[in-house]
């Protein structure tokens, strides 16, 4: 996650939005050199997940304590330059090439803690925080942010004594422009939280603004990373999420896998994947989800 050079840090990381343009002249180095050969493409892994560096002084790199400014800065910042790339590759290279572009996004399923209206919106909610912040300028027919994240995040803005939201605003243009930039979705998907409706995190921050309270059930199955239970049948829940919300487009599930203590009897992890694969091919056969491919966690990478 964290391959950005210092000398881009130095210049105030994602949340500046110069970092669009360098993407997109970084983009276009690895299109020319490899793409006679590399025919699929991911213009960011998890940003979700390197956004967070810029709301916590404690947390994941760089550790910038702006939380609820910086890291929508920065969100907003990588959705512009998934843009540019895009949008560049079409012109550059898609007709000589014939590659796809797309982005990958990590999203776990969020189960009501009850059956209330108040629970259920407040998962809503997560997943349009967390994957609709990036999804839904890219993948939806409208374009721009998740009107539940405009409202939320401006009316709070406007309580707390700013003068305008703390999360910037996509002009029309800008907006068009995003607005299918994506030949695929890649979703890393590992592990089920549960959500209620309730307020956590400081004022300003992002959980605050999304208005829910995460936990996960004690009963769930545990591996060797305390975030990591298994819960293979929200696999297939957070699957026809995005197929309903974003009109069915081609998955790519770029992540899927266990994290156990590296016995090389790795029954947990034979589990975990004969699970997932079976509520994954539900999902393709019975529920009709665009499934294109499938990479196992970690195969080759991190």
């Amino acid at each position: 996650h964290w391959d950005l050079p210092q000398t881009l840090q130095d210049l105030g990381g994602w949340p500046n939005r110069e970092l669009a343009k360098y993407s997109e002249n970084y983009a276009r180095v690895l299109f020319k050199n490899f793409g006679d050969r590399v025919k699929l493409w991911l213009t960011f892994n998890e940003p979700l997940t390197f956004m967070d560096g810029y709301a916590s002084e404690t947390g994941m790199a760089p550790s910038i304590d702006t939380p609820g400014i910086g890291d929508y800065l920065a969100a907003h910042t990588v959705i512009l330059a998934h843009a540019n790339i895009y949008r560049m590759y079409e012109r550059e290279f898609k007709a000589e090439q014939q590659g796809e572009v797309g982005i990958a996004l990590n999203m776990a399923w969020i189960e009501p803690v009850t059956n209330s209206p108040e629970d259920i919106e407040a998962c809503e909610r997560v997943q349009q925080f967390n994957l609709g912040i990036y999804a839904h300028p890219i993948f939806s027919e409208e374009g721009d942010y998740p009107s539940v994240l405009k409202q939320r995040v401006d009316a709070n803005s406007a309580s707390e004594g700013y003068a305008t939201s703390r999360l910037p605003k996509f002009t029309p243009e800008e907006v068009d422009f995003i607005r299918g930039t994506h030949d695929f979705l890649g979703l890393n998907f590992y592990t089920a939280f549960m959500g209620a409706d309730g307020v956590e995190g400081d004022s300003p921050s992002r959980s605050r603004d999304m208005g829910a309270i995460i936990s996960q059930d004690p009963d769930w199955p545990e591996s060797a990373s305390s975030w990591l239970r298994v819960v293979p049948w929200g696999f297939r829940k957070e699957l026809n999420w995005i197929a309903n919300e974003y009109g069915n487009p081609p998955i790519f599930i770029t992540e899927n896998g266990f994290s156990d203590y590296g016995g090389l009897n790795d029954t947990d992890r034979v589990l975990y994947y004969t699970e997932h694969l079976k509520e994954m091919l539900k999902a393709i056969h019975i529920d009709e989800v665009n499934v294109v491919g499938y990479t196992a966690w970690t195969l080759m990478d991190n």
